[in-house]
């Protein structure tokens, strides 16, 4: 679903080029975009927009040398000649609860994404103190689509709150329950977002596409929750 994956790629670029959150609070925010971003059809798009992820230690670079178990491996490594997923113990089968995927190689460098497992080694063996050895926070996704959504507005990118105020809809739509609508419906994020979508005209821009388009009359109006959401101001 590449409509999710440039939608977090937008996302990302937008906070970052916003400067209005700290590195730790960007850190947080990536974290959670990507969580977001796993939880639909998508493929690994971090190298798209590597180097900001890098600065705000969101994602770790280090030697391939470096990795805790590179010693008792060092021929695997060694033959590892394009992008590759690395496992917690390497070289033996993927499995999501044994043995999950730790981090990634792209030669010459070992990356990791902060809270993964191999980012908690790094930690236990003390080469990544302090902030950096502190696990990304979990944001509610109402929360962090209004960062997004503010970070949008100040740059006037009405199209990246239109692609946005669709997604969570849709995602609210499908993934919560009639009793969580109505405690959504009634929070203060969703209210902010509202205003601004009300207030920049975002929905009469329809930039999506696929499961981003925003959906048809007929359709909205089978779901209570949707009929509401899209009738902004109504």
């Amino acid at each position: 679903m590449h409509e999710f994956e440039n939608l977090v790629e937008m996302s990302v670029q937008s906070l970052d080029q916003a400067g209005e959150h700290s590195s730790e609070d960007l850190r947080d925010l990536f974290y959670n975009l990507y969580q977001f971003q796993a939880s639909w059809d998508t493929s690994f798009t971090h190298f798209r927009v590597i180097d900001t992820l890098l600065e705000h230690k969101f994602v770790y670079q280090f030697e391939i040398s470096q990795h805790p178990d590179y010693a008792e491996h060092e021929t695997f490594f060694n033959g590892i000649s394009d992008f590759s997923f690395i496992n917690l113990k390497p070289q033996e089968e993927w499995h999501e609860q044994s043995n999950p995927t730790a981090g990634y190689i792209k030669p010459p460098y070992l990356f990791f994404d902060a809270g993964s497992p191999l980012w908690q080694q790094f930690v236990e063996q003390g080469d990544l103190i302090g902030s950096d050895a502190l696990p990304p926070k979990t944001i509610d996704t109402v929360d962090m689509v209004k960062e997004v959504i503010f970070s949008a507005k100040s740059q006037d990118d009405h199209e990246l709150i239109s692609l946005w105020y669709t997604a969570l809809g849709l995602h609210v739509g499908l993934f919560s329950s009639e009793e969580e609508q109505i405690s959504i419906k009634e929070s203060s994020s969703i209210s902010n977002i509202r205003d601004i979508v009300l207030e920049t005209n975002a929905l009469e821009i329809d930039a999506g596409y696929g499961f981003l388009a925003q959906p048809t009359p007929d359709l909205v109006e089978e779901d209570a929750f949707l009929t509401w959401w899209f009738q902004v101001g109504e």
